[in-house]
């Protein structure tokens, strides 16, 4: 079978190289200029207008952005994961809670402003100074610019600071009341007349440091495994918008992140397309091709997602300057080099529990290749959520990487999230 993956910056190579083992033709395209070197040596590029490109080619998209391309695309092939209405709930923040209000998914009080609105919205914070708000801006902005504040006044300031650096970059933002309760996401795959089971979830530790200090990241560290479509969290939360996402003829992964506690399920926000580092952890509980997998779920011959019943935990492993973002990845090179920093201490076997980000080889050598510096996902599957992360921590421990982070706390920290899921559920009725 021939795979095509169209990504920004080659996030979803780690996928399309795990399908190219399973012995496919595989070739990516890489829309940022800055990550041209992601993956050269591995996986061959081309451009869209590739005669290597036909009606067999199965075409994976691994973010959003892209929608109109994937709509584009669906007239002459089998796409998965984007369109034009994936754009829309993941960067539209009051659409996306809109469509879960019009679903029957409990929404926390949210109000939107909009560009003009800044100096409404501190007038806003200053007369509800008795309530606690999360400041959430749309587009494609960093995911570090969501803010839970300590009190009203942490917000104002903190608002005042985002309008002055990121202000000509956020379309739109939310401010959406906090609630106390405990946050799970929840994720069913779709072939765009229903929904595959079965349903998985997740925690995850955004935080970039131990007990959870520093910036926040994409992800840090997290833990996934397999839930009955029974389950509350499923059933008051992403199984009522199946329906409605059919309708949109979606095809791919969909993931809840929602709130719950004595009340009920409240939905936060959509994540259409690979989750990261959700994917690459509940990689490891396939029982067979993901290549035949995803061919057969976008040609509606899915009848279930082939995993095992099992837990899995990954660990992102990073070098400077992640957790920085900037524009453009040629700017990293200017303040902190990274670009052929050499990766070593991985043993043939351990290579199965790797999914890599930023990289290339030379020679067979692998190196950092041109990016922010996110390195890996280190990530086994275990009986128990705390096994789950024993190997990728000694895994990691022998890496020969100069200046690796990772949290060393996760085999603590994500163990007692999902006891902590498990205790809160029985309080839904």
């Amino acid at each position: 079978m021939k795979f095509l993956l169209i990504s920004k910056c080659g996030e979803g190579a780690g996928l399309l190289s795990k399908i190219k083992d399973e012995g496919n033709d595989v070739r990516m395209y890489v829309k940022e200029k800055d990550y041209a070197s992601v993956y050269k040596g591995i996986i061959d590029q081309c451009s869209l207008s590739s005669s290597w490109i036909d009606d067999d080619t199965v075409i994976i998209f691994d973010s959003s952005g892209m929608g109109k391309i994937a709509d584009q695309l669906k007239k002459t092939n089998k796409v998965l994961g984007a369109s034009a209405f994936h754009d829309k709930i993941e960067y539209d923040r009051a659409f996306g809670l809109d469509l879960m209000r019009s679903v029957g998914i409990k929404v926390p009080d949210t109000l939107e402003f909009g560009v003009r609105d800044w100096e409404s919205a501190v007038s806003f914070v200053h007369l509800a100074k008795n309530e606690r708000f999360v400041f959430k801006p749309d587009g494609d902005v960093p995911s570090r610019l969501t803010y839970l504040p300590s009190d009203s006044e942490d917000l104002i300031q903190y608002m005042k600071f985002v309008r002055e650096y990121y202000g000509d970059k956020i379309k739109s933002f939310v401010l959406q009341l906090f609630i106390e309760g405990t946050i799970v996401s929840s994720e069913y795959w779709c072939d765009g007349t229903k929904f595959i089971g079965p349903p998985n979830q997740t925690v995850e530790v955004k935080k970039f440091m131990n007990d959870d200090l520093g910036p926040s990241t994409g992800c840090s560290g997290n833990l996934v495994w397999l839930v009955d479509e029974s389950c509350e969290i499923i059933q008051q939360g992403i199984a009522l918008v199946e329906e409605a996402v059919v309708k949109e003829g979606y095809v791919g992964p969909l993931d809840l992140n929602a709130i719950f506690n004595e009340q009920g399920v409240y939905g936060l926000e959509w994540t259409p397309r690979f989750g990261l580092d959700a994917l690459p952890t509940f990689m490891q509980l396939f029982r067979s091709d993901i290549g035949k997998f995803i061919s057969d779920l976008v040609n509606g011959t899915c009848k279930r997602v082939p995993v095992n019943d099992y837990f899995a935990g990954g660990i992102r492993v990073s070098i400077p300057p992640y957790p920085l973002e900037p524009d453009k990845a040629t700017e990293v090179q200017k303040v902190c080099p990274n670009l052929g920093l050499p990766i070593r201490g991985i043993e043939e076997s351990d290579l199965k529990h790797f999914y890599f980000y930023e990289v290339m080889k030379k020679e067979d050598e692998l190196f950092h290749s041109e990016g922010t510096g996110v390195i890996a996902v280190v990530s086994d599957y275990d009986d128990h959520p705390a096994g789950t992360l024993n190997l990728p921590m000694k895994i990691i421990e022998e890496l020969k990487i100069p200046d690796k982070q990772y949290r060393t706390d996760l085999q603590e920290v994500l163990p007692k999230m999902y006891d902590e899921i498990k205790e809160r559920e029985q309080c839904l009725v």
